[in-house]
Parts: C-alpha cells; structure tokens; sequence
C-alpha cells in the first residue's frame, strides 16, 4: 500500500493473498462486531474485527504499530450527518509524520478546506475523479484518499434512498444486522420503555483488533480479550 499510515503491515500481505474475505457478523452487547476472515499460514486465519457501537461509532481494525481509527456518524438533520473520524495510539503519542500525513488526507482523512471541516475534494467537484489516473492504474477508482472513496459513494446515492430496492448479499450482513438492531432499539423504547443498547460503560470500552488465530476458533471466542480496551494495553495487531 501506498498510504504512509497503513505501509508495512504484515496484514496488507494476507489481503493481497486473498481477495475474498468472508465476512462474519455476531452481536456484542452494545452493539456489533464485523469480523472479516482472509486465509493465512499454518492452518489459520487472519481476523479484521470491527466494533460497531449503538447508534453511531465505528472502530477499524488496527494495521501494525500503526495508530488506531474509526469514524463517529452525527446526524444533523433529516437528511445529513458529521462523519467525525479520528486516531489515536493506546501506548504512545502519534508522531509528526502521522499527524502531518493525517492533515493531507492519508488513511481515513480529508483534505479539508482550510477554516473548514468540508473535504477539499467534494460532491460539488465530482470528489476530483481523475480518470487518467484510473486508466493508469494509480488510484484505483480515480479519487484519491480513503476517505474520499467511501464519502463519494455514500453522498452520490442522494440523502435518502428507497432501501426497499437494494439487493444485499452475504458482505453486507453487517449493515442488515445492524438496521435491525437499530429497529428493535428503537421499538423497544416507544413501546416498552426500554433504554437503548450502547449506553453503559462496559459496552464503549471496546477496541477493533486483527488477529491470527486456528481456523477451528470462532473469532468472537479467540479475540475475546483483545476486543477489550484497557488503560496502557497494546491493540492486538498484525
């Protein structure tokens, strides 16, 4: 990979090596997690475990000694949100490269326009889709940036979309597991007084995590501690 943030990890070989990751999605108290299996050596597999935190927090699985990520969804109205995303390291400070790569849209990162938190490349400019770098093969979808990819496919459906239509499959069991949760949630309040998941400490003092482990151990067992946070601990990283 070509990102400063994410170069070096021994994960990045497992992804190259398989293209087909095959995604398992369980509950956690608070919310989900999103594990994402690759094949790796010596009869295991290499886990990507995402927390979801009811309503609105993210957390992505971590890449070497790199810093640590996730995303908060804010919504302002009806029909827009604050993507809030930030990084962080559980054992040291971040250094000047990491800040600086940060600040120029590396990883999960805008360059913003300055005095604002709006993406320099935005919905207004076509998020500066470049197709000769696509046809050349230097930025795969033609924008440049994490970021950017993911927020030109989420604002280019339009603000709101007849979900009705879609045609989910197995990939996106997350998002269905999700909604449902987020339903259920919802009428357990309205009809049943029923505070919402997410809320108590315990169900925030979660941490993403990639891992090695047997193939024969679910991830949710094998990760278990590593799916904690903990003052002054490690993240568990590949």
């Amino acid at each position: 990979m070509s990102d400063p943030l994410f170069k070096g990890a021994k994960g990045n070989q497992y992804n190259f090596g398989d293209l087909a990751p095959v995604f398992e999605v369980t509950e956690a108290p608070g919310g989900l997690y999103i594990g994402a299996r690759r094949n790796a050596e010596n009869d295991q597999y290499y886990w990507r475990i995402t927390p979801w935190v009811m309503p609105s927090y993210t957390a992505v699985a971590p890449r070497a000694d790199h810093p640590m990520h996730g995303h908060f969804w804010i919504p302002i109205d009806d029909e827009n949100c604050w993507a809030w995303s930030y990084d962080y390291h559980p054992t040291r400070a971040l250094t000047v490269a990491e800040r600086a790569a940060m600040k120029d849209g590396y990883g999960i990162h805008s360059k913003n326009i300055p005095g604002t938190y709006r993406p320099v490349a935005n919905k207004d400019n076509d998020w500066l889709m470049d197709r000769a770098a696509q046809k050349a093969g230097t930025e795969y979808s033609g924008i440049r940036g994490i970021a950017i990819q993911d927020s030109s496919l989420q604002e280019s459906m339009g603000p709101i979309v007849d979900r009705t239509k879609e045609n989910l499959v197995g990939c996106d069991n997350g998002i269905i597991m999700a909604r449902t949760r987020l339903m259920k949630a919802a009428r357990d309040l309205a009809e049943k007084g029923i505070l919402p998941p997410g809320r108590a400490l315990e169900h925030q003092k979660i941490r993403s995590a990639a891992v090695l482990l047997p193939r024969a151990v679910p991830y949710k067992d094998g990760a278990k501690e590593a799916l904690i946070a903990r003052p002054g601990k490690a993240q568990a990283t590949v």
